[in-house]
């Protein structure tokens, strides 16, 4: 299966598993926030892993360097806007920061195991 539908559903299931997650608990969250990092997340895994194939088809040799920089900028990245979020929105914060984890765990999971058959069967 692609990466893009991999990704996409892990999108669903995140914003199946937020909505239920509303419904049932008695909770504070800001589901609109949540529905933004969830997409957020989404996009920048795409654009990652665009970036990433791009990089190797280039010079495939190099693949784990760009693959280890691409991914350190992204993780810098994602930091010091969860910070900024956190900053700002004080007391949505913790369910965020809750999502923001799980989701980059769902998402590097994936960006691994698909860099892993990459380099296993090249383009």
């Amino acid at each position: 299966m692609k990466y893009v539908y991999k990704a996409l559903i892990i999108l669903l299931v995140s914003l199946a598993a937020l909505f239920a997650a509303n419904e049932l608990l008695d909770a504070e969250m800001n589901t609109l926030h949540l529905s933004l990092l969830s997409l957020f997340m989404y996009g920048t895994s795409m654009l990652v892993h665009h970036f990433t194939i791009k990089a190797s088809e280039e010079n495939p040799k190099r693949f784990p360097a760009y693959f280890m920089a691409i991914t350190g900028l992204k993780m810098m990245v994602y930091i010091l806007l969860l910070g900024v979020y956190v900053f700002v929105f004080k007391e949505t914060a913790i369910p965020v920061v809750i999502a923001f984890l799980l989701l980059y765990l769902a998402f590097t999971i994936l960006e691994v195991l698909s860099a892993i058959s990459e380099l296993k069967n090249p383009r």
